[in-house]
C-alpha cells in the first residue's frame, strides 16, 4: 500500500479516500454560557474555556423528534406560578437563545434522556445544562467547575471523574453524565425523595440545603423549597429549570419553536488499548482536529495516554472508521505516538526545544501546561516534545508506547517570582502524603509543617506546599 505524508505522519491511500468522503458537517458555534438578558445562570462568564461543541449529525429523515420523549418523562409537580413567570417571560423573548443551547446539545440530548430513563428520574433534568452551561462541555466557571454538569474539582473526585495531567474527565459527557446522575440520586434521597431541595442541593451544597431546612420548620414553616432563605443564585437556579421545563412542555403557548433533534444516538464511544496522538485520532476517524477536540475536552493533552484515559468520544458514523484505519495503520507497524517525554540539559531553554522539534514556542508550552512560551525553566526540567520523523523511524513502537505510559506529566523546574524568591514548591499528586513528599525532597514532615502552619493530613491533588526556603526553583510539576 502507497503512504503519503499527513503532517507528523505517513497515512495510507486507503485512509485518505476515507476521510475526504467523512467530513463532519459544519456548524455555528457560540460562547460558553450564553443567557437571555435578565436570567440569573451558574453557566460561565466570560474568560470562560472553549467554543460550543458542534452538531454531529445530519437530520436523519426517517428519525423521530427526540422532544415528544422528552415531555413524556416530565415528573417533577408544580412551582408556584410567581416564582416561575419572570423566566418564563424572559425565555420567552429570546427563542433564538433556546434554538442555539438545544441545538449546541443535539449531540449530547438523547444519551442523556436514555441515562435518565434507565434510573427512573425525571426527564426534566435533561434540561439541566442549559442552566448550568448553556451544554458547553467546555465551560469552566469562576468557582472552577467545569463540563455540561458543572462538577467543582472535590464532587467530581468524590465521582470517580478522573483530573489529572493527561485528562478531565469532568468534561467527558459521557463520564461526567453518569455522574452527574448517581449524584442527583443521592441528594433526592437525603432531600426526602424532594427534587426542588435536590437541585438546591446540587447548586448550594446539600449541608447549606439540610441546614435551612431546619431553620425554616425552627421558624414555624413548611421547610420546602419556596420557604427556605437561600442565596440569590440558588433561588433563581430552581425556577430556571422548571421555567424550561414548561416552555419545552407546550411550547406554543409561549410562542417558540424548538429545533428538531432525532431521537438516535449521534455519540459513541471508543475505549482504546493504546496511547495515540490527538491529531493522528482526528485523521483516523476523518474529523479537523478542532471538531475532535470540541468532542473530547476532557482530553487536556495533544497525546491520548492509555495510562490515564481509556476513552474518546466520537459521531457514531465515524467509529467503523475509526476502528479500521487504526487498525490498517497497526499492522503496519507505524508509530502512533510522535511525542515524547524531554528533559531539559544546562542551557536548553523551553524556546530551544521548540526549534529542535520544529513546533511554535506557544503551542509547546500549552501542551505541557504553561501559560505562556516566555516562562524560564532550569535543567532538570522534563517537558512532553515531539519528536521529529527520523526520530520517529528510529524508535520503536513498543518504546514509544512504554515512554508514554510511564510518563506522569510535566515537571518544570522554574525561577520564581520576586515576592517567592528562594522557596521550592512542590505541587501535589495524587497518592502523595506529606512522607513522601519529605523524603523526595530530603526534607522532614515536621519542616513541611512548620513552613505550612494551616496544612491539613488530607493532600488534595494540585495542592501547593513549600518545601524549603533557601532555594533557587519551585518545582511546579
Amino acid at each position: 500500500m502507497t503512504l503519503y505524508p499527513i503532517g507528523r505522519y505517513l497515512m495510507p491511500t486507503a485512509v485518505l479516500a476515507l476521510s475526504a468522503c467523512a467530513q463532519l458537517p459544519d456548524a455555528a458555534t457560540s460562547t460558553a454560557g450564553d443567557a437571555p438578558a435578565g436570567v440569573s445562570s451558574t453557566a460561565p462568564r466570560a474568560g470562560s474555556t472553549t467554543t460550543a461543541a458542534k452538531a454531529a449529525l445530519p437530520r436523519d429523515a426517517a428519525a423521530a423528534d427526540l422532544m415528544p420523549r422528552i415531555q413524556r418523562g416530565f415528573a417533577m409537580p408544580e412551582l408556584p406560578s410567581r416564582l416561575t413567570q419572570a423566566y418564563e417571560a424572559r425565555f420567552a423573548r429570546n427563542p433564538e437563545y433556546l434554538q442555539r443551547v438545544l441545538q449546541r446539545g443535539a449531540p449530547y440530548l438523547h444519551h442523556i434522556v436514555v441515562a435518565l430513563e434507565a434510573r427512573g428520574m425525571p426527564t426534566e433534568l435533561a434540561l439541566l445544562p442549559i442552566v448550568e452551561s448553556a451544554f458547553n462541555p467546555g465551560a469552566t466557571s469562576h468557582a472552577k467547575a467545569a463540563g455540561l454538569w458543572q462538577f467543582i474539582p472535590s464532587t467530581g473526585r468524590n465521582y470517580d471523574l478522573d483530573q489529572n495531567w493527561w485528562v478531565d474527565e469532568r468534561r467527558d459527557v459521557f463520564a461526567s453524565t453518569e455522574a452527574a446522575l448517581a449524584y442527583l440520586q443521592k441528594i433526592y434521597a437525603l432531600q426526602g425523595n424532594d427534587w426542588f431541595l435536590a437541585l438546591a442541593s446540587y447548586n448550594w451544597g446539600e449541608g447549606a440545603v439540610l441546614k435551612a431546612v431546619r431553620k425554616a420548620k425552627a421558624a414555624g414553616k413548611s421547610g420546602d423549597y419556596a420557604s427556605l432563605r437561600m442565596p440569590k443564585e440558588t433561588r433563581n437556579y430552581v425556577p430556571q429549570l422548571i421555567a424550561l421545563r414548561n416552555i419545552v412542555r407546550n411550547p406554543q403557548a409561549y410562542g417558540v419553536t424548538l429545533p428538531f433533534i432525532a431521537d438516535t444516538p449521534s455519540l459513541g464511544v471508543v475505549d482504546k488499548s493504546v496511547s495515540i496522538d490527538l491529531d493522528l485520532a482526528a485523521e483516523f476517524a476523518g474529523m479537523e482536529l478542532d471538531d475532535f477536540r470540541r468532542l473530547n475536552p476532557h482530553l487536556t493533552r495533544p497525546v491520548l495516554s492509555v495510562s490515564s484515559s481509556n476513552r474518546i468520544v466520537l459521531p457514531i458514523d465515524r467509529i467503523p472508521l475509526y476502528e479500521a484505519s487504526l487498525k490498517d495503520y497497526q499492522q503496519q507497524g507505524l508509530p502512533l505516538v510522535s511525542w515524547a517525554p524531554v528533559t531539559l540539559k544546562k542551557g536548553d531553554t523551553l524556546a530551544s526545544i521548540a526549534r529542535a522539534a520544529e513546533i511554535d514556542p506557544e503551542e509547546l508550552a500549552r501542551a505541557n501546561g504553561l501559560r505562556n512560551a516566555k516562562t524560564s525553566l532550569l535543567p532538570g526540567s522534563t517537558l512532553l516534545a515531539p519528536m521529529q520523523p527520523e526520530e520517529l523511524q528510529r524508535a520503536s513502537h513498543q518504546f514509544m508506547q512504554a515512554g508514554l505510559a510511564s510518563f506522569a506529566g510535566a515537571r518544570l523546574l522554574t525561577t520564581d517570582g520576586p515576592s517567592g524568591a528562594g522557596r521550592l514548591v512542590h505541587v501535589v499528586r495524587k497518592g502523595d502524603t506529606l512522607s513522601t513528599i519529605a523524603r523526595r525532597h530530603k526534607t522532614s514532615v515536621v519542616q513541611i509543617q512548620k513552613l505550612n502552619p494551616r496544612i491539613g493530613r488530607v493532600l488534595r491533588p494540585g495542592q501547593r506546599i513549600i518545601v524549603r526556603t533557601g532555594s533557587s526553583s519551585i518545582a511546579a510539576n
